[in-house]
């Protein structure tokens, strides 16, 4: 899947000011908010209402700023897909009028949005749509290597231990697969008592992720 990236840079008398979105839209509206900023650069009466037209006017009238508008996208893995493609369907579900309603919020259509009705329609979905960002958020955070530790007495009897461990890296799950494994086998003894200390424990080897144990028998009858 791809992300879409909308930019805008607005080059004027103090400087350049940048926006980034992830929808047309909403960077619209960002740049319709610094336009309703600076308007009294413009004219002393009211800037216009409906958001394009109030873009369309200041930028024309004032020839000394300038607006550049740029649409890209960027591809993303699975994880941050799957989040975003849930944010987007409750994002246009949010937008969308019922079938057969006129959209209360629609500022064209010659009448005037009732606000209580507009921002139910957006509120409604306001919590799905939160929960959407966590999920992206949740998406963009690493994940934690998982490693499955082999163990066994460093004189190389008894049984061996196998267990898995989130860790950093290998010599991090080493340490916590003995560690796992000293504190296994010395449940049952009184505190201090037990034989097992990291030199008592030996670890035979390491596999990268989770592995399911189908049959195992390392002593013989």
């Amino acid at each position: 899947m791809k992300l879409p990236i909308h930019t805008a840079v607005i080059i004027h008398d103090e400087g350049t000011t940048q926006y980034v979105s992830a929808s047309h839209g909403e960077l619209i509206g960002r740049i319709g908010d610094w336009c309703r900023e600076h308007w009294s650069s413009v004219s002393d009466d009211p800037p216009p209402e409906n958001t394009r037209d109030l873009i369309d006017t200041y930028f024309y009238d004032n020839v000394e700023d300038s607006l550049e508008v740029t649409d890209d996208s960027i591809e993303l893995p699975g994880p941050y897909a799957a989040a975003l493609e849930l944010f987007a369907a409750l994002q246009e579900i949010a937008d969308t009028p019922k079938p057969g309603e006129p959209d209360p919020c629609d500022r064209q259509s010659g009448q005037a949005p009732e606000p209580d009705t507009c921002q139910g329609t957006t509120a409604r979905f306001h919590a799905l749509i939160d929960k959407a960002r966590v999920a992206i958020a949740l998406a963009s955070i690493p994940s934690v290597p998982r490693f499955t530790v082999f163990c066994q007495e460093t004189c190389g009897g008894g049984t061996i231990h196998i267990d898995t461990h989130e860790a950093a890296d290998l010599e991090s799950a080493i340490l916590a697969g003995k560690q796992q494994c000293i504190d296994d086998w010395s449940h049952g003894y009184k505190e201090g008592e037990s034989p097992w200390t990291m030199e008592s424990v030996h670890c035979l080897g390491v596999a990268a992720g989770d592995v399911e144990i189908l049959h195992w028998k390392d002593q013989l009858p």
